[in-house]
């Protein structure tokens, strides 16, 4: 019987959302509105049952374009969860690069992210 290390850095990673991760979903908001993708979005927190939720939209007057939650599961974990609309959920995981990715592949005309 072998025993095997893994390493896993987002294992170690503190819970919760850091001031990191609300820029990078801000940044891509930023990028998009200046190649007009999209015009509009709202941040909105809830303490009380632990969620967050930043959601991007093509324009003030449609329905949201894609959904991005910050849902605290537990005492030391967070779950990231990515909606679209029409579609439903697209990605989940407690690793936020792995929701980022793909919210990011969302916008195919974006040369990077």
């Amino acid at each position: 019987m072998t025993f095997e290390v893994i390493n896993n850095p987002a294992f170690v990673q503190p819970a919760g959302f850091s001031r990191r991760q609300f820029k990078m979903l801000d940044q891509l908001y930023c990028l998009c509105a200046t190649y007009k993708i999209l015009t509009y979005r709202t941040v909105e927190c809830n303490f009380d049952d632990g969620v967050a939720s930043y959601t991007y939209y093509k324009s003030s007057n449609q329905a949201p374009y894609l959904q991005f939650i910050i849902r605290k599961v537990g005492p030391r974990s967070t779950m990231f969860e990515l909606y679209k609309y029409g579609k439903g959920r697209i990605a989940k995981s407690s690793v936020f690069e792995r929701v980022y990715d793909k919210l990011c592949a969302e916008f195919p005309s974006l040369r990077s992210c």
